[in-house]
């Protein structure tokens, strides 16, 4: 059986470090599980093609199972596992320290585009994704190197509704025509306010969206936190703002990836743009309501359906 949405990228170990002092170490992360997770919430049939490395955290298996994610693209791979450990400020400033295979880490903004961690050396390509996932309804390229991203693009059907998220160094190192080349056939461009300030460091988020609103066929979203997200709907040739829910922030972590994954979801249904970008902030809004993927996995559709509502009356 096929899936309906694949979202294809990292699977990692992540140790998140609250504002308040709360630690949480050794969680199931990664932006292609948060991206699935985001995705699963609304009900389709989802799955992940990642590099898996070893010395996940106990239960990995489980936890994607209960949250109804096929696993068949988890490719096992005999090095360990990706491990980043999150700092957060009171106000959701994010540093990450990656960590080499000595055992050393360097603290960072955002992640290089080379790290001294053997997983990191290896590239996901078009082999890794399975038979049954090339004809999904959608798939989501997130975060990797330029090639991989490619590569993976190339592995969908034509008709696959394909959705991408770049590393900052990606959007501080390409130049226009290789990010529009990268984008031609993809329908929603959706970097992080983190990842356009490497291209354009100066400019605020509104006018860094209209320099890459003609990237993407359908449109382009800049996430901008706490703030919700900026889209511009390339067939209205219209810019607006769309709220994040008002919730309790436990853990940011993968709140970006989640929105991702929902509004794919809602881009395979054919929902418009406004609501398949309001489907995004529905699941971030779960994935940051507690540590790892446990919110995700508790929501409830009477909740999110509610959720959903509140963002589609606020829309600017």
């Amino acid at each position: 059986m096929t899936v309906d949405i694949v979202a294809a990228g990292g699977c990692t170990v992540d140790i998140v470090h609250s504002a308040d002092g709360t630690t949480r170490g050794q969680q199931l992360g990664g932006n292609a599980i948060y991206a699935a997770a985001g995705a699963r919430i609304w009900n389709l049939r989802t799955g992940v093609v990642a590099l898996r490395g070893t010395g996940l955290p106990v239960g990995w298996d489980k936890l994607l199972t209960d949250l109804g994610i096929d696993t068949e693209g988890l490719i096992p791979v005999d090095v360990p596992a990706s491990v980043t450990e999150f700092f957060y400020s009171a106000d959701e400033e994010r540093t990450q320290r990656v960590w080499s295979h000595a055992g050393t880490g360097a603290a960072v903004p955002h992640l290089p585009a080379e790290t001294g961690e053997p997983i990191r050396r290896l590239r996901l390509s078009a082999d890794h994704v399975p038979e049954r996932y090339r004809h999904a309804r959608g798939a989501h390229v997130g975060p990797a190197h330029g090639d991989a991203q490619r590569a993976l693009i190339k592995a969908f059907a034509p008709d696959t509704v394909l959705t991408l998220d770049p590393y900052p160094y990606l959007m501080a190192e390409a130049t226009d025509e290789e990010l529009r080349l990268l984008l031609e056939p993809v329908a929603a461009f959706l970097p992080s306010h983190e990842e356009v300030r490497a291209r354009f460091p100066d400019l605020a988020p509104e006018d860094a969206l209209d320099r890459l609103a003609g990237f993407a066929r359908v449109a382009t979203v800049i996430k901008v936190g706490r703030r919700g997200a900026l889209v511009y709907d390339r067939a209205a040739g219209r810019r607006h703002a769309i709220p994040a829910v008002p919730v309790a922030v436990i853990d940011p972590t993968g709140a970006g990836d989640a929105f991702c994954g929902g509004m794919l979801a809602g881009l395979v249904e054919a929902r418009g743009v406004l609501e398949t970008v309001a489907r995004g902030a529905v699941s971030a809004s779960f994935a940051v309501e507690d540590f790892g993927l446990g919110a995700i996995l508790r929501a409830m559709p009477a909740e999110r359906d509610r959720r959903l509502r509140w963002v589609l009356e606020r829309v600017q």
